[in-house]
């Protein structure tokens, strides 16, 4: 799969993405940019339940690494919140997850949650993790980097 080449099944985002589209970090525009993208194409941001609680924790850990303040914290969930990214938690996938864990040596079932999320759906996973995707190797080929997302000139603003 390539950018753009998951026809109307939409992608799945991880947390290190999610938090991208509403703090400034590195990429975040690329974040941005495939976020709009999802959105004028009318195709689904998909994330398991895990996402809203890892964006959740990583915003309070900032806060209280004083990186951010409450207020910010508060306002960045407030804007995370409010995308419109589905839930979705195919069935079994606990269970994969934690089999994906064992066969490829991955240290997080959370990480494998996602990937196995976006395998069960035939779409893609989006990361701005680099440990994860040094992690799996060629073992998904379908998990993404975000620092790889094309921008053009007209997606550098905000959301």
């Amino acid at each position: 799969m390539t950018p753009g080449n998951q026809g109307n099944l939409g992608i799945v985002l991880d947390a290190s993405v999610g938090l991208k589209l509403v703090l400034d970090e590195e990429h975040r525009e690329r974040a941005q940019a495939l976020f709009r993208q999802h959105l004028q194409a009318r195709t689904p941001v998909l994330g398991p339940p895990l996402l809203f609680g890892e964006v959740t924790n990583a915003l309070h850990q900032r806060a209280r690494r004083t990186t951010l303040t409450q207020e910010e914290a508060r306002e960045a969930l407030e804007t995370f919140l409010s995308f419109p990214i589905q839930q979705i938690q195919p069935e079994g996938i606990y269970e994969r997850a934690l089999a994906f864990a064992a066969s490829n040596q991955i240290r997080s079932v959370y990480d494998c949650i996602y990937v196995v999320t976006a395998q069960r759906l035939g779409v893609e996973l989006w990361t701005a993790d680099q440990n994860l995707l040094n992690a799996l190797g060629s073992a998904a080929p379908w998990v993404r980097w975000i620092g790889d997302y094309p921008l053009s000139q007209k997606e550098e603003t905000p959301l």
